[in-house]
């Protein structure tokens, strides 16, 4: 509907309502505004405040219009009565003026609207022209520059200096007359001047070029004889592999193996020259071998070592840290765990010493080095000879990988790394402690690390690099020791399967230690855990002393004679035999309690005086020949008849005297060259 200008009731004679319209037949006629009409005149002619004091009016006229119906209501009037009524209308009335107030509300933001909307487009076309301009003011601010730096070819054209231009030209060239006054003379004179020189350079460096092309035909003449004389070479090298296979000398491998060694971490380079110089001087049994992926040891020789990220101590940081989500907390898991995996990552390269002990058995040592921790783990492996009888012992850890070079040297257990450095790295990265990882990276033993060339002091601070010297004093000491130890075990592992037999395995001297006849026999035998073992009688004295450690092996025997039994417990170290086993024992049988004065007497025989059984017998046989002397002064205690409630056996051994001194002491001593029992 369009809109038609209104007069006000002055101008017409009319009220604000009427509008003048004209007819068909030309005649003016007024009629009445429409409502929209009459709502866009009051919004026009009204104000705000106008407004909002017309319907505070209305509103509190109502509220009293309401409270006087209340009132009347409840002086208990009709609802219908004329004064009701009355209020109600005019009630009514006061709604319709809050509607119409309501109308001219809306019409006047939709006013306020349109206008702001059509000064926000002036603003926009004036701000779209001051772009424009902007725009244009800088394209012409480049041209300028663009002109302002702009430079002609003869700049880039390097070219000597004044004084030597006129040293070196002639003056035909330089016209020294003309172009000392003259700048742009002088220039065209230097121009020319360089391009004679540059005419005479480009000659030059054709007859350079063609002493070039006739050096390039001999080198290539040169390299040709060479490339054809390598495989000459390995021709001849082919044909003597049969003669070096015949002599021993394997010079092909040797050299494989020196060429992969140049590849190998510094510790692990020390332990194979070293390794392999002890071979060649010292001991043939040993061999010395590099295994592992050359090219990955390539590819890590050129990266650079990555250093741990430092940690940073700041509030912030660890505030920024504390707000982080659910998901970011498993980011950082994995990203810890691939840093322990990196901390815990080995060389490419390995190193196996394998060591032949006497064709029983060969133990091999797989030597790995953890570059970002800087020490050595060694992974060992043994394997028997096929003509050497393997006994199977019931929950044996005697030949474990695991265990075997366990205290090779003391205190040297293999669970915790030398390196001191490695527990603040390891706690950095959330690991407790390196022993729940020896089974991955292999057992960090100090004497490897020795005959590596690692040497940790308390008091360094700086990386630690291997060094030879350390290697080779370690390197005799430490393969003999290795040697030592596995014929121990095996010794051991021969004994003790003979033990569970319930047989004494015979000595290699016996008639220098034992009398040929023994009334005592082993009537059990087996291995018993450290909870169980500590519980026994005999134990106390020795848990009391803490003489007990968990990583030892201890077992339960049993010796009966004439219906009497003595109880011993065996105590079997790591160490064995370089540390002697511990026996204790108890006494049951008959009717009269013994005394353990008897025990300690039979337990100082085979503790405190072993040194006898070793004298005339090899070491290894350590734990059979104290059982034999257990059953042996066991004999002697019951032939000796001192105790009551035990019937004295018959007399098979001759002894001087049964019992001597204030402490009745035994004759346990056996006499080999008068076959007789004496005192100590």
């Amino acid at each position: 509907m369009k809109r038609r200008k209104t007069r006000t009731g002055s101008e017409a004679g009319t009220s604000p309502q009427d509008k003048k319209h004209k007819s068909p037949s030309g005649i003016v006629r007024s009629a009445p505004m429409s409502a929209a009409e009459v709502d866009d005149f009051e919004a026009a002619k009204g104000t705000a405040s106008s407004n909002s004091s017309s319907y505070r009016k209305a509103c509190e006229e109502m509220k009293r219009l309401f409270e006087e119906i209340n009132d009347l209501k409840r002086e208990g009037n009709d609802p219908n009565c004329p004064e009701i009524t009355e209020r109600r209308i005019r009630a009514t009335l006061l709604f319709i003026i809050l509607k119409k107030l309501n109308r001219v509300a809306h019409i006047s933001g939709k006013k306020a609207r349109d206008n702001t909307h059509e000064a926000k487009q002036k603003v926009d076309g004036l701000h779209l022209q001051l772009q424009n301009l902007l725009y244009e003011a800088m394209h012409l601010k480049k041209e300028i520059t663009k002109c302002l730096e702009f430079k002609s070819k003869d700049e880039e054209v390097e070219l000597v200096t004044e004084e030597e231009f006129y040293s070196q030209a002639p003056k035909e060239v330089s016209k020294p007359e003309i172009t000392k006054d003259d700048p742009h003379q002088r220039m065209l004179a230097r121009l020319d001047w360089e391009l004679e020189q540059r005419k005479s350079f480009a000659s030059k460096k054709k007859e350079f070029e063609k002493k070039k092309e006739l050096l390039e035909k001999e080198i290539n003449t040169r390299r040709e004889f060479l490339n054809s004389l390598q495989p000459r070479l390995e021709e001849i090298l082919k044909s003597t592999v049969p003669v070096q296979e015949y002599l021993n000398l394997p010079l092909d491998a040797k050299r494989a193996q020196h060429e992969t060694a140049r590849y190998l971490s510094q510790p692990l380079y020390v332990l194979y020259v070293q390794a392999t110089a002890y071979n060649e001087a010292c001991d043939p049994h040993l061999s010395v071998q590099i295994q592992g992926d050359v090219e990955a040891a390539k590819a890590a020789l050129e990266e650079k070592p990555t250093q741990p990220e430092p940690e940073s101590d700041s509030d912030d940081e660890a505030t920024e840290h504390q707000r982080k989500s659910k998901r970011r907390r498993k980011k950082e898991e994995s990203r810890k765990e691939e840093k322990r995996k990196a901390l815990l990552k080995t060389h490419p390269l390995q190193i196996v010493l394998k060591l032949n002990c006497k064709g029983k058995c060969t133990i091999s040592l797989l030597v790995s080095y953890l570059p970002l921790l800087q020490i050595v783990t060694v992974n060992p492996s043994l394997s028997i000879s096929e003509a050497v009888d393997q006994p199977i012992l019931s929950n044996s850890t005697i030949l474990a990988p695991e265990s075997i070079l366990t205290c090779l040297f003391p205190g040297d257990h293999g669970n915790t790394s030398p390196n001191a450095t490695n527990q603040f790295q390891l706690t950095k990265d959330g690991i407790d402690s390196f022993s729940a990882f020896v089974g991955e990276t292999g057992q960090p033993f100090l004497w490897a690390q020795r005959i590596c060339g690692l040497e940790f002091l308390p008091d360094c601070q700086n990386a630690v690099v291997a060094e030879s010297d350390v290697s080779r004093s370690h390197m005799e000491v430490t393969i003999k020791a290795i040697r030592a130890r596995v014929l121990a075990r095996l010794a051991l592992q021969r004994q003790l399967s003979s033990l569970e037999k319930l047989q004494v395995p015979a000595s290699d001297a016996p008639q220098k230690l034992f009398p040929d006849k023994i009334a005592s026999v082993l009537v059990s035998w087996s291995p018993v855990d450290y909870a169980n073992f500590i519980e026994m009688p005999q134990a106390k004295s020795l848990v009391d002393e803490n003489l007990l450690d968990e990583s030892d092996m201890y077992f339960c025997a049993e010796i009966e004679c004439n219906k009497v039994r003595l109880k011993a417990g065996v105590v079997l170290y790591r160490e064995y035999p370089v540390r002697p086993p511990i026996i204790c024992l108890s006494i049951s049988g008959g009717t009269a309690p013994f005394s353990s004065h008897v025990t300690r007497m039979l337990e100082a025989e085979v503790n405190v005086h072993y040194k006898d059984l070793i004298d005339g017998d090899s070491p290894v046989n350590l734990l059979t020949n104290q059982i034999r002397r257990l059953q042996v002064c066991f004999d002697v205690f019951l032939e000796c008849g001192v105790v009551e409630g035990i019937e004295s056996i018959e007399r098979a051994k001759l002894l001087v005297r049964k019992k001597r001194g204030r402490d009745h002491n035994l004759p346990f001593l056996y006499d080999v060259s008068h076959d007789m029992f004496t005192h100590r």
